[in-house]
């Protein structure tokens, strides 16, 4: 019985202590080694020096392109407990809001 269960806990350890790789397979080509850096290169020199440094891309702003809406079913009531507030201002924060107070 102890050898079942140390056959057990050993499977299961061994289980989830090995993983697979795939394999990494190197390219003796300098023709392809050359391609590969080159367009390294030159995605690094656009973005470094065209989008950030010349157009200074990091300074632009986008307009908005979305909205969202959400439909609000019920009613709620706001009540601001112990909170110091003057009387008039009391009556507008303390009161049952509808869906058409929700509206930002």
């Amino acid at each position: 019985m102890k050898r079942i269960f140390i056959q057990c806990l050993s499977s299961l350890l061994s289980g989830m202590i090995k993983y697979e790789t795939p394999k990494v397979v190197t390219v003796h080509n300098p023709s392809i080694g050359l391609l590969r850096r080159g367009l390294q290169l030159a995605v690094v020199l656009y973005v470094g020096l065209y989008q950030l440094w010349y157009a200074q891309g990091y300074q632009e702003f986008a307009d908005v392109e979305s909205s969202v809406t959400t439909k609000v079913k019920g009613y709620s009531k706001s009540s601001l407990g112990s909170v110091p507030m003057p009387p008039h201002l009391h009556a507008l924060y303390e009161r049952v809001w509808d869906e058409a107070d929700y509206v930002v």
